[in-house]
């Protein structure tokens, strides 16, 4: 709000009108930076959650065309399921709009790094940048900040660069956990099924992808309907956080 000077005192004909100033709408950050004193940090990595329950965590990484995530909102959305998206920052940052789409389907979305390389060997300043610039560019795509947790690229991780990602101000690390391998062209519908009923249990992480060309979108209704007729109940990755008090 403006506030008038005081001093002066105007008369009624010489005062001017008092003026209020909307403030512009700012997106919530998370509050990522660069920090090189790492060797204190304690990532929070979670492979698969604690669950009394048949709760699973479905997640998506990556990113694709329009018509293919389309595609797999459609399937998501028929069988009332939300899932996690890990999306790759320059995908996000060249169509915006498809970011903004997946979350106003009820999906939630995190970071999945920038351009998808192996974080381990690369530089503090090079891991932090794939998170950090990725984490803005979400922000900006969907005006608000996305879920404050990352996925390795390929599931690539060891102890060091958990710290420096974690340094950055991230605040879970979620891996991988039951892999699809639906982005795999050497296997076969079924065996990508396969994967998914053999490898969960209560509280899996299940990643999938949404890569033009991969198997997911034939493959998602069959499993979709196996994990719903074992009883399985799905949950965001920040619902089972919550839920398991992570």
């Amino acid at each position: 709000m403006a506030l008038l000077a005081t001093g002066c005192r105007q008369s009624p004909e010489q005062a001017e009108p008092e003026v209020v100033h909307d403030e512009p709408a700012t997106a919530e950050f998370n509050h990522l930076e660069f920090n090189e004193d790492y060797q204190e940090a304690d990532p929070k990595i979670i492979e698969r959650f604690p669950a009394e329950g048949k709760t699973i965590a479905l997640t998506f990484d990556d990113w694709a065309s329009d018509e293919t995530v389309s595609e797999v909102l459609s399937i998501l959305r028929e069988y009332g399921v939300h899932s996690t998206f890990f999306l790759i920052g320059e995908g996000v940052e060249r169509n915006p709009q498809l970011a903004r789409i997946i979350l106003e389907n009820g999906h939630e979305i995190a970071n999945h790094s920038y351009t998808h390389p192996e974080l381990p060997g690369l530089s503090i300043r090079e891991i932090q940048e794939q998170v950090i610039r990725t984490d803005e560019v979400l922000t900006e795509a969907i005006g608000q900040a996305p879920a404050n947790y990352v996925r390795p690229p390929r599931g690539k991780l060891d102890h060091e660069t958990a710290q420096k990602v974690t340094a950055a101000g991230v605040d879970y690390i979620i891996q991988v956990g039951v892999s699809s391998d639906d982005w795999n062209p050497a296997l076969t519908d079924q065996e990508v099924c396969e994967r998914v009923m053999d490898g969960v249990q209560p509280g899996s992480i299940i990643t999938m992808h949404i890569l033009d060309n991969a198997h997911t979108v034939r493959v998602l209704p069959e499993i979709l309907d196996w994990l719903i007729a074992q009883g399985y109940e799905f949950r965001t990755v920040g619902e089972m956080i919550s839920e398991s008090g992570l």
